[in-house]
C-alpha cells in the first residue's frame, strides 16, 4: 500500500468512533507508524475532523424553533420512496462538504527565485504572443517605456552581437512584478510558429527573495531551458535558451561573464 492509497483510506476515517478497531482501516493505520509523513498527513486529518465536530456541538439550537416550524408547516403526507431520496440527497451534500473541507490545503505559493525562473523559462517554452516585432533595440526600449515596463536596462554587447532581436513582451508579469522580455535568434533553426529561441528576462531585483545579488551568472535548466541568471544595479537577467548549456550561453554574456 502507497502513502496515497492509504490517504484515500484515512480521508473517511473518523476519529474517537469504532473506526479505530474497523478493519477496513488497520493496514492504513499500520503504515503511519511507519511513514512519517503520512503520519503527519492522519494527526491534521484527525484534527481538523476533531475541530468540526465540535464546531458542530456548539450550534444551539434556537428557542421555539421546533414550535415555530410545527405551528407554520403545511400538513401533507410525503410518500416513504421521496423521503428516501430526500434524506440521501442530504446525507450525500454533507459527506461532500465535509470532505471538501478535510481535504490538505493547497501548497502555498512559491516565491523563490527558482520559482521566478522556471514560469519565464515556461513562457519561453510555451506559446505567447509577440507585442512588437522589430530588429532595432531601441525601438523595443521604447516600446517597454510607453507600457510603463522595465526600460532601464543593459542588453549584453555579445548579445547584440551575436544574436539578432527579433522582437518583445512588454506585459509579462510575476506574481504582480514587471517583466520586460526581448526575444532573439541565435541563429540556429528556429521551432514552427516561433521566431526565437533566446530570450532576454528583465525584472527589478526584488522580484524574489533570494535573487542573484551578484554579476557572475548561475547557470540551471528551467522548464528544459538553459538559463544564465545574474544581477547588475536594481536589475535582475535571466538568459533562456532553448537548447544548450553553460558553453552556449557563454557567448551571449558580457565580457566578463564569459567562461
Amino acid at each position: 500500500m502507497t502513502n496515497n492509497q492509504a490517504k484515500e483510506i484515512l480521508q473517511l476515517y473518523r476519529p474517537g468512533t469504532a473506526d479505530a478497531v474497523d478493519p477496513a482501516f488497520t493496514d492504513a493505520l499500520e503504515l503511519c507508524e511507519h511513514e512519517p509523513e503520512l503520519k503527519k498527513w492522519f494527526g491534521n486529518h484527525c484534527a481538523l475532523y476533531a475541530a468540526l465536530r465540535s464546531k458542530f456541538k456548539q450550534i444551539a439550537v434556537p428557542e421555539g424553533l421546533k414550535e415555530q416550524i410545527i405551528a407554520e408547516r403545511r400538513v401533507h403526507t410525503t410518500p416513504m420512496w421521496q423521503k428516501a431520496v430526500i434524506l440521501a440527497g442530504a446525507v450525500a451534500a454533507v459527506v461532500m462538504v465535509a470532505f471538501k473541507l478535510m481535504q490538505p490545503g493547497a501548497p502555498p505559493e512559491r516565491h523563490d527565485f527558482a520559482a521566478y525562473r522556471d514560469y519565464m523559462g515556461s513562457m519561453a517554452a510555451g506559446s505567447y504572443g509577440m507585442e512588437l516585432n522589430s530588429t532595432d533595440l531601441d525601438q523595443i526600449r521604447l516600446f517597454f517605456a510607453q507600457k510603463n515596463s522595465i526600460a532601464d536596462y543593459v542588453v549584453p554587447d555579445n548579445l547584440k552581437a551575436n544574436a539578432k532581436v527579433v522582437g518583445c513582451v512588454a506585459t509579462t508579469t510575476w506574481q504582480g512584478k514587471h517583466v520586460s522580455m526581448i526575444c532573439f535568434q541565435s541563429g540556429r533553426p528556429s521551432r514552427p510558429g516561433n521566431p526565437s529561441d533566446l530570450w532576454l528576462f528583465i525584472s527589478d531585483r526584488t522580484v524574489a527573495k533570494d535573487a542573484p545579488v551578484a554579476s557572475n551568472p548561475t547557470f540551471e535548466k528551467a522548464n528544459g531551458m538553459a538559463t544564465a541568471s545574474w544581477t547588475v544595479g536594481n536589475r535582475t537577467y535571466v538568459l533562456a535558451a532553448a537548447e544548450g548549456d553553460e558553453q552556449f550561453l557563454g557567448k551571449f554574456l558580457p565580457e566578463k561573464m564569459v567562461l
